[in-house]
């Protein structure tokens, strides 16, 4: 009872509190409203009292202003009369521009009197109607009192006129000083209040003098003058008024007023100022309707906010209420959760500075337990120092960066034990204030269980991928019907489509209308029926038109409820394999065209030996007919005396299961007999004969023609040995195949067997490495002929060697080649003879023309290779024809000869000269060290060819002109330089002969 009251109480005062806070709130707006609107109303009254008391005191000034005038205007009347002995009539002192009019403005006309010592009016203007005033106060007490008094009577009511009046009176004297009567002036109280537009005052404001003693009063209202004894002005004064605020009572009109006053001190008046209320009050009024509705709509909008407040506060109860059920739960759930939840607080060094460290603000038994401490001991300490592991950037660092972004991390990742173990772990960390909220659980067993299922997964994955065969599975759900789900590579690459553009898309949208995949009609008959559709042959069109058959079977896949879940479909591309089909047909009547235009004859025979199919070359050559060839009488036309080799090589055949091959006699019809080659090879399957199959090929004309081939090779061999030459035949892997009886004598092969030995172990190593090159040529496809020197029993030899390559008849390569060997050594010295005969020339013994040429390229190319210089000198005799005219030709070669002679002599022993022609010799000088060199053997020449020549008792005298060309490395030709030193020839016949001219050398 006494919970339910509390629940009771609490309640009420949770619905109570909103309203009984919003209720002072608005008491408090409207009573400050109120407050305010009073302070405002006093101010907006005080400033009406003040505008008020402004305009009175215009109109009391105004009003004191004409009293006085009227004052001086009695004072001057009472000088001028009196200075003038009582003669100053008042027509004379009213007159216009008159002395009155210097005081008092001409416009008022104010009724003036004099009167005598007894009161009586002796002289009057302006309409003065007053009668005698000797019974007035003011008239008794200016004749009582002497000296100069002015009196501004009390105002009265004139009897006759009933008009209010203000009476202005002054004591006159006689020349003695005595009393003589008074002036007196009325100013009618109107006047004052008729000039209404000297104040600044609305239509309803109004104006008033009141008499202090008879309480008479005079007054304007707009165009309405007011004149009662009835008014009463009071000043209450603080604190309910201000202190010049005024009081009239009872009130002139129904409109309210506010009104000040201003005594006029001297004289017993009150001047008082009216304004309408209305007028005063007016924005007031208007700023206190703007205030009532705004807070009108302020009290509003807080009785509908408290209203929301109040639903929102239940709303936001029941929530507190369900987010406590669900803290509660939620902390239930996280002390018995497998999961570990820490709370996070960031721990700062200073305010400002990045987090150093976090601090448990909860943790749950399950973290506590993971931490290895005590939940106790964790609350409120920092993390780091309990727990290192969490200074691994996988948790501090993301503890960072989720607080710091505001965005949640999820992660699972392996952990290394300090005991060398490892653990997998579910990381989840959410950001809350200043803080982050971990929740971590071991994912171990389930981490291994998902790696085992993604290792199947992706065995299974690469197994699809890696089948030959096309794998495809499309959804059968209502949701996407259609849908391609898998497709492996088989089907990329056999379609043409690529997995990207198919997965996940509807078949009809993924591929063409004509495509044969998309067949709609299967997928409802497998869902109508639950069963498989196999198309043995199903075309395919491809994207680029092509078509392909493949064969292809659907099938279901149900799920847990039985439903069809997914439609698999496998396809094997059969194009390949019915083109095949169509090959095969094809080939097997080509196969047996083929065996029927065979030159072999074909048999088949089974386990038993039985015929089963013999071509037509069969019978052509055995001369059986197919019919009485099959079964047992294949071998009727066998010749009888190899009847039993026969059955003897098959018997074997069934034990060894190696073909035989045998040469046998057949007995053809006609009576022929036929040479056939015949080969039997099992046919075997799982290692057991199914079969045979043998071939006979008719080698009666082969065997004539073997026969007739070894009688041309028993003639080709005697006349091979018969030659003076040495022939053999090398193959491809340089062994010898073939040796002539010459050939064998040169290399003491006699008695030792040469055929198939190589060219290595033949000649031995050293003259392998000569021959070798040829040998590689040769087998190249080149046809050689070289020279080859050797020395044989002390003797030089020079062999003349010829290698011809021999070319396959079935394929265009080198097989072999052939080599013939003979002694030119006889030859090769009649030849070099002859030779040097060509290079010599016959007069002089010197080299010729054809020697000299050789003999300077030869140099020529040494100097190149070796850096070296040499001179060539071109000469010729001067005034050799004067020589050969006078005394004959036979003085002019006896000449000729004594020049070369001499020549020889004067050059060195290592110097080629050469005689060209007529007279005309050069001299190739090698390895010379400097050009000077040359250059003192052209002067040794010039000067021996000056001594004279006895000649058979003739006695001639001749000179030489040389030119000298110097050669080292250039790139010139020996007819190029040679030509130089005819150059220089030539300048030295111009510079008088009997003289060289050489080269300049720049080096």
């Amino acid at each position: 009872m006494i919970k339910t009251l509390q629940r009771l109480a609490g309640r009420l005062y949770r619905t109570s509190l909103l309203p009984l806070f919003a209720l002072p709130l608005l008491v408090a707006l409207w009573g400050g409203l109120f407050y305010q609107l009073g302070q405002e109303r006093a101010g907006a009254t005080r400033a009406a009292v003040a505008a008020s008391q402004s305009l009175a005191r215009t109109l009391a000034d105004h009003t004191g202003y004409i009293l006085r005038q009227t004052e001086h205007a009695t004072q001057l009347f009472k000088l001028r009369h009196e200075a003038t002995d009582s003669r100053l009539s008042l027509a004379q002192f009213t007159r216009s521009r008159g002395l009155l009019d210097s005081v008092l403005p001409s416009k008022l006309e104010l009724p003036v009197a004099v009167t005598d010592r007894l009161g009586n009016v002796i002289d009057s203007a302006n309409g003065y109607a007053g009668g005698s005033l000797a019974g007035e106060p003011f008239f008794r007490t200016l004749a009582a009192t002497p000296g100069d008094m002015s009196i501004i009577d009390t105002p009265v009511v004139d009897k006759a006129s009933k008009k209010w009046m203000i009476r202005s009176a002054r004591r006159l004297n006689d020349a003695r000083g005595d009393f003589a009567g008074v002036i007196v002036i009325v100013v009618d109280p109107a006047y004052f209040v008729d000039d209404y537009d000297r104040l600044d005052l609305d239509e309803q404001g109004a104006l008033m003098l009141v008499a202090r003693d008879s309480g008479l009063t005079v007054g304007r209202i707009g165009e309405r003058l007011v004149i009662s004894d009835q008014f009463d002005l009071r000043m209450p004064g603080p604190p309910t008024r201000a202190p010049e605020e005024a009081v009239v009572t009872p009130a002139v009109d129904s409109i309210a007023r506010i009104y000040s006053y201003r005594d006029l001190g001297r004289y017993p008046l009150l001047a008082a100022v009216g304004v309408s209320g209305d007028t005063a009050l007016a924005h007031f009024k208007h700023r206190r309707r703007v205030y009532v509705s705004v807070l009108v709509a302020a009290s509003l909008l807080i009785i509908a906010f408290t209203a929301l407040l109040m639903r929102q506060g239940g709303r936001l109860r029941r929530s507190i209420h369900q987010a406590q059920e669900a803290q509660a739960l939620l902390r239930a759930a996280h002390q018995g959760s497998l999961d570990s939840v820490m709370l996070l607080k960031a721990w700062r060094p200073a305010p400002g500075k990045p987090p150093e460290d976090f601090i448990f603000a909860d943790v749950n038994e399950r973290a506590a337990e993971v931490l290895g401490k005590p939940r106790a001991e964790l609350l409120g300490q920092r993390a780091l120092p309990l727990v290192p592991v969490l200074c691994d950037a996988r948790f501090f660092d993301r503890f960072v960066l989720v607080m710091e972004s505001g965005r949640p991390l999820e992660d699972e990742f392996e952990l290394a034990l300090p005991n060398g173990g490892t653990r997998w772990l579910r990381h989840q960390i959410v950001p809350i204030s200043d803080g982050v909220a971990v929740t971590s659980r071991d994912i171990s067993a389930r981490k291994l269980d998902e790696l085992a299922l993604q290792d199947n997964r992706s065995f299974l994955q690469s197994l699809i991928d890696h089948l030959p065969v096309m794998v495809y599975v499309k959804s059968a759900r209502l949701d996407n019907f259609g849908q391609m789900e898998v497709w492996n590579r088989a089907a990329e690459d056999i379609t043409g489509y690529p997995a990207g553009d198919v997965i996940g898309k509807i078949a009809c949208t993924a591929f063409a209308v004509d495509f044969g995949l998309h067949d709609a009609e299967d997928d409802r008959a497998i869902l109508a029926e639950r069963g498989v559709i196999d198309h043995p042959e199903k075309p395919l069109r491809l994207p680029d038109g092509s078509v392909r058959h493949l064969h292809v079977v659907s099938v279901p896949v149900f799920d847990e409820r039985g439903q069809v879940e997914h439609i698999l479909g496998i396809g094997d591309d059969i194009s390949q394999r019915r083109q095949q089909e169509l090959a095969l047909r094809q080939n097997q009547a080509e196969l047996a065209a083929v065996n029927d235009a065979s030159p072999l004859g074909l048999v088949r025979l089974d386990r038993e030996r039985r015929c089963t199919y013999v071509n037509r070359t069969f019978e052509a050559i055995t001369g059986q007919p197919r019919a009485s060839a099959l079964g047992a009488g294949w071998t009727s036309a066998l010749h009888p005396d190899d009847f039993a080799r026969m059955h003897a090589a098959l018997a074997q055949l069934r034990h060894s299961h190696v073909p035989i091959q045998s040469t046998l006699r057949w007995l053809h019809r006609d009576g022929k007999l036929v040479w056939v080659s015949m080969k039997i090879a099992p046919i075997l399957v799982d290692g057991s004969i199914e079969g045979y199959v043998g071939s006979l090929d008719d080698i009666t004309i082969l065997r004539e023609s073997e026969v007739a081939l070894l009688e041309s090779e028993a003639r080709l061999r005697t006349i091979a040995n018969a030659l003076p030459a040495m022939i053999a035949y090398i193959d491809a892997d340089e062994i010898y195949r073939f040796l002539n009886l010459a050939y064998e004598r040169e290399f003491g092969l006699a008695g030792l067997p040469a055929l198939g030995r190589n060219v290595r172990e033949t000649v031995g190593a050293v003259r392998y490495s000569m021959v070798a090159p040829y040998i590689a040529r040769v087998l190249a496809g080149e046809t050689l002929s070289f020279e080859e020197d050797d020395i044989k029993e002390g003797i030089e030899r020079c062999m003349e060697v010829i290698y011809i390559p021999q070319i396959g008849e079935d394929h265009p390569q080198v097989v072999g080649f052939h080599v013939m060997r003979q002694d030119i050594t006889v030859q090769k010295r009649e030849k070099q003879r002859l030779l040097q005969l060509a290079q010599v020339d016959a007069l002089t013994g010197l080299s010729n023309r054809a020697g000299f040429v050789q003999k300077l390229t030869d140099a020529m190319h040494a100097s190149r290779k070796q850096g070296r210089l040499m001179a060539v000198m071109y000469m010729d005799i001067d005034r050799f024809k004067p020589v050969n005219d006078t005394h004959g030709h036979g003085t002019g070669d006896a000449l000729l000869r004594a020049f070369a002679q001499r020549l020889t002599h004067t050059m060195r022993a290592t110097d080629i000269i050469a005689r060209l022609g007529g007279d005309e010799f050069t001299i190739i000088m090698e390895h010379i060290g400097r050009p000077e060199d040359a250059a003192v053997l052209a002067a040794n020449i010039v000067y021996a060819m000056r001594l004279p020549f006895e000649l058979d008792g003739v006695t001639v005298h001749i000179s030489a002109s040389i030119g000298v060309a110097f050669y080292r490395n250039e790139d010139i030709s020996p007819a190029a330089l040679l030509q130089q030193a005819d150059v220089l020839l030539y300048q030295a016949k111009q510079d008088g002969r009997n003289t060289y001219r050489a080269a300049a050398i720049i080096d």
